[in-house]
């Protein structure tokens, strides 16, 4: 009897969780891992060879599997006797993790994991499955789909452009490479993109000045010194957004009132924010897009304290500026280098400066209607999905089922991660994804 197969497009943290989990359940399907990338589990996040690179949780939340919540912590010590559960492991390190997962996966289901490099480019419902079309003209043919696509390429200011400015994008290790000794750099966004990139820049000790801009100029926070958890209690917050916005801020209040740290009231948060999501209208999801969601990321999305450390060294030497507001202009310098103007947030009065490169940080486009990327745009173009009415990722039903022109879900096409996030919200970290992971692989193999 010919065994079921199932194709994971996309072999970053998403795609490896799942093939992991779907290849631990007893008499799993075949599985074909499609990765466009050179590496299979690291992905952009953590395929990168910088050490001075950190996660951003620490290593006892990191491991792939929820219900063996020590495993990344014992694959650190094994090969480091110290105990790490409590520290922010080097990112590179984490993506030689991943890579070992499946590894692991693949001897303990014996041929049943196959991965393939390429690029899928279509994927065709083909009774009683779907057929994933490769670039170059192979195919590959599936019971049911995974769709692990990750990050989307970020979407730059058009200024830039018209203007005839080359910008680097800091995704590309190429980018930091092609800059010169001495060189300045503007970097478009403040978020940890940027803040690991000026981490690389800064160490030549004769790099020009990084200038970093975004719209409100607001740097993440960084996590607390104490490992020491939030208390398990949840927040019990109201379904309107404006009531649930004043309860909270009530809440830290009351918190700092008792010498307790606003971040354990975001991480008491944390459980409940995709259910919370889901209750809220459509209206009020794009009001919090609009309004809160940078102030949500900054303090959602932070970075280790001895990163916080080095980046306000950084900014009190003077080599990391920080900006608010935005570019209202761009041409070629005279010298070599770029001229911009830049208007201070709040303000009509513009100055000049410039630089010898553009670095793009301002992390992924969530927008899928507008995406180059020739997998979505034919499942958008088909009818066989579609776009969130919020605007970010694809529409899903709550098992993460896509859904289709027609409005109604695929029972064998699903998907997690950022593609996810205008479903759930709370979608692009790890402790979710990998939850979600073992449930999808629950689902795919009944």
């Amino acid at each position: 009897m010919k065994r079921r197969r199932i194709a994971i497009v996309g072999a970053g943290f998403s795609g490896a969780a799942v093939a992991a989990q779907i290849l631990k359940r007893r008499r799993a399907p075949d599985v074909v891992l499609i990765e466009r990338g050179r590496r299979f589990g690291p992905g952009l996040a953590y395929g990168g060879p910088e050490r001075a690179h950190l996660l951003n949780v620490r290593a006892a939340n990191m491991s792939v599997f929820p219900d063996q919540p020590d495993d990344f912590v014992r694959w650190l010590n094994r090969r480091q006797r110290r105990d790490h559960a409590t520290l922010f492991a080097p990112r590179p390190h984490y993506g030689a993790y991943l890579e070992d997962v499946l590894d692991r996966a693949a001897r303990r289901a014996w041929g049943r994991l196959k991965r393939v490099r390429g690029v899928a480019i279509a994927c065709r419902m083909v009774e009683p499955g779907w057929v994933v079309e490769l670039e170059g003209g192979g195919t590959i043919e599936a019971d049911a789909v995974v769709l692990a696509t990750g990050n989307a390429a970020s979407v730059m200011p058009s200024v830039f452009e018209s203007g005839g400015v080359a910008v680097l994008d800091a995704w590309n290790p190429e980018a930091v490479r092609r800059m010169r000794r001495g060189e300045s750099a503007l970097m478009i966004g403040v978020g940890l993109t940027m803040i690991d990139l000026a981490l690389t820049l800064s160490r030549d000790a004769r790099a020009g000045p990084i200038y970093a801009l975004s719209r409100r100029g607001l740097l993440p926070r960084a996590h607390l010194q104490d490992p020491a958890p939030a208390a398990v209690t949840t927040l019990a917050l109201p379904s309107d957004l404006s009531e649930a916005l004043h309860v909270f801020r009530r809440e830290v209040r009351l918190m700092a009132e008792k010498g307790e740290p606003w971040q354990h009231a975001v991480d008491r948060l944390r459980a409940q924010t995709p259910d919370l999501w889901r209750r809220l209208t459509l209206e009020q999801q794009e009001r919090f897009l609009r309004h809160l969601r940078p102030w949500w990321d900054v303090h959602r999305h932070r970075f280790a304290p001895e990163i916080a450390a080095r980046v306000a060294e950084l900014q009190a030497s003077g080599r990391l500026r920080i900006l608010s507001g935005e570019i209202v202009s761009a041409k070629r310098g005279s010298r070599g280098g770029f001229e911009l103007q830049h208007r201070q947030r709040g303000s009509l009065v513009r100055h000049r400066m410039e630089v010898q490169r553009v670095i793009n940080c301002t992390g992924s486009s969530r927008d899928v209607t507008n995406s180059a990327d020739s997998l979505m745009r034919q499942l958008l173009d088909d009818g066989l999905a579609r776009a969130h009415a919020n605007g970010l990722g694809l529409d899903t039903d709550g098992d993460c089922r896509v859904i289709s022109a027609s409005g109604e879900p695929h029972a064998t096409m699903v998907t997690l991660g950022p593609l996810t996030q205008g479903v759930f919200w709370e979608s692009t970290a790890v402790p979710e994804i990998r939850v979600r992971a073992a449930l999808l692989a629950d689902l795919l193999c009944g």
